[in-house]
């Protein structure tokens, strides 16, 4: 615009002078090495004027020419960006369906010209995990990372192909490296936390037990059935390598809290039992049984193998005292009694167990007592009742 005024200043002076200077258009000389040029001044203003209009001239055809140009790369640049797109959408939905080499090709050919190729060579990645090629899969995970080495994304999805493909050691690796800063994500804990699991590798897993309460990847009922599923999981590991004597220093360093918890008795009582240590097991789950009468408890005892069952009969006994109406306590009372072959004893508490809560085992032991007294009338009827309760009930 500038350019233009001048011009137009120009020619709006030599209209001016030129009349002025009509009849006195003075002269001019040029001198430049050998050569010498002669003109009137007139036509030295009218010849600047004219090398001024014909660069002006010179410099818009220019422009133009450049502005051609820049339109035409960009509308070929738009093109690829369109198909790229195009190709990207096609290879998303070639990944939801399954079609994992389709899909591996669509998106690998689309994510140069592609707005997010860190997409498409996730997507990648993962049809070349569908077709069984880990070392593909990572070179395509190394393109993503090398798109956008910080993406939370490209560190989840490696993990998440290393876990569906039992890479679990890998995954765990992959996802500690971003944990310090991703410390609250929940697909993170999400994933941590099903590694531990198929590794049974407890003790990282109760480490990480209160960050994903707090981020509410699991509910309160959903921590404390993993904190007893991990120590137990430590107590069956420590059993197996150190033995009851191990497994007992253990259960005495836990915490009061944790050794009054049912689920955790149960476990430590199963575990000395199956490593011959009953009396062992007997001692730590009668003291449980005098702060509480949980019925899982109660139903362990008759699965001991004791010396000597009158202690256990006088424990469930006194349990009676407080709690007649506890048909887990009237069924372990039964069986210890007839191991004592006290069949009428046995008899009587069996009756109460199946009159408070039917159950199919209840009266297979008290078929078993009826036939010990002879009662085989008894012990048929038992039997057809047994029988109906164990099928299921016709609409």
């Amino acid at each position: 615009m500038i350019k233009l005024l001048l011009l137009v200043a120009a020619l709006i002076a030599g209209i001016v002078a030129g009349p002025m200077l009509a009849g006195n258009q003075g002269y001019v000389l040029i001198s430049v090495a050998n050569q010498t040029l002669e003109m009137s001044l007139t036509t030295l203003i009218l010849l600047v004027i004219i090398l001024f209009g014909a660069f002006f001239l010179l410099e818009t055809i220019i422009k133009r020419l450049f502005s051609l140009g820049s339109s035409t790369r960009g509308w070929l640049f738009g093109r690829k960006a369109r198909k790229a797109r195009r190709q990207t959408n096609d290879g998303l939905i070639k990944v939801i369906e399954g079609d994992w080499k389709q899909a591996e090709k669509l998106m690998v050919k689309s994510a140069k010209h592609s707005d997010a190729p860190v997409l498409n060579y996730l997507a990648a990645a993962e049809a070349a995990q569908g077709q069984g090629d880990a070392s593909q899969r990572d070179e395509y995970l190394k393109l993503a990372a090398d798109v956008d080495g910080q993406s939370l994304a490209v560190a989840l999805t490696r993990a998440k192909l290393q876990y569906r493909q039992q890479q679990y050691e890998q995954a765990i690796a992959t996802l500690q490296g971003i944990k310090q800063d991703h410390s609250r994500n929940p697909v993170l804990l999400t994933l941590l936390k099903d590694c531990y699991l198929k590794l049974e590798d407890w003790k990282p897993l109760l480490a990480v037990l209160p960050q994903l309460e707090k981020a509410g990847v699991v509910n309160t009922e959903e921590a404390e059935a993993l904190e007893v599923q991990a120590e137990c999981g430590i107590m069956r590991h420590i059993a197996k390598q150190n033995g009851s004597e191990g497994l007992m220093g253990h259960w005495n360093s836990l915490s009061r809290k944790a050794k009054q918890r049912p689920e955790l008795i149960a476990c430590f009582v199963n575990l000395m039992s199956e490593h011959n240590a009953d009396s062992e097991a007997y001692t730590v789950l009668k003291e449980a049984l005098k702060k509480s009468s949980d019925e899982r408890l109660i139903a362990l005892v008759p699965s001991l193998n004791l010396p000597d069952n009158h202690p256990a009969i006088v424990r469930l006994q006194d349990l009676l005292r407080y709690d007649s109406s506890n048909p887990s306590t009237h069924s372990a009372l039964g069986q210890l009694l007839m191991r004592e072959q006290k069949w009428d004893e046995a008899k009587t508490h069996f009756e109460k167990a199946i009159a408070l809560r039917p159950n199919v085992t209840d009266y297979g032991y008290l078929i078993e007592v009826m036939e010990k007294l002879d009662d085989e009338q008894a012990a048929a009827n038992l039997s057809r009742e047994a029988l109906t309760l164990a099928l299921p009930a016709k609409n």
